[in-house]
């Protein structure tokens, strides 16, 4: 029972947009730039600041090699939007970014993600994510650096009576 409240309750934060913060927390994106697993000495700051916060994480090598990352975060309330912009310098000196806009929508919400990697190409992310009567669905349209664009569209639908989800993930990729 407590398996299912907790299924059910994730993907009702999910679709009104909670899953956005939770994977800026854990997901990798470019902090493999400030990963390693030598021995190593890390430094971060935060800072709230009036519309949002900000961070900033300096990673030493015990070979004196640095890497680091600031993101500033900029919460708009009336507009419904929270931006993230992030910058990353990597042990090997180049520099990448992320910078994320998503909006509330009336069913849920939708981000914009543009990005630079370390050669200094660009690509984009384009997530638009619905509440359903039963669930939810999420388009999301990836174009890599390459020109490439992929495609993954997910549709959850839940039966409340079986206490019982169904995920379909279609995933496609155009050349």
């Amino acid at each position: 029972m407590v398996k299912h409240w907790a299924t059910t309750a994730l993907v009702a934060w999910m679709a009104v947009g909670g899953a956005a913060e939770a994977r800026d927390n854990t997901r990798a994106h470019g902090s493999r730039a400030t990963r390693t697993t030598q021995p190593h000495t890390r430094t971060t700051e935060r800072q709230r600041t009036e519309t949002g916060r900000t961070r900033s994480d300096t990673v030493t090598r015990a070979d004196g090699a640095t890497a680091s990352r600031h993101a500033v975060v900029t919460k708009d309330t009336d507009a419904g939007t929270r931006t993230r912009n992030v910058d990353y310098t990597g042990f090997d000196g180049k520099e990448r970014s992320v910078d994320h806009v998503g909006t509330r929508t009336e069913s849920g919400y939708t981000r914009e993600t543009n990005y630079s990697a370390a050669d200094g190409r660009t690509g984009s992310k384009s997530d638009v994510i619905q509440r359903t009567e039963d669930g939810y669905s999420r388009n999301t349209t990836h174009t890599t650096p390459d020109g490439a664009t992929h495609t993954r569209d997910v549709d959850v639908s839940c039966d409340k009576d079986a206490k019982k989800c169904v995920k379909q993930v279609d995933v496609g990729q155009q050349p």
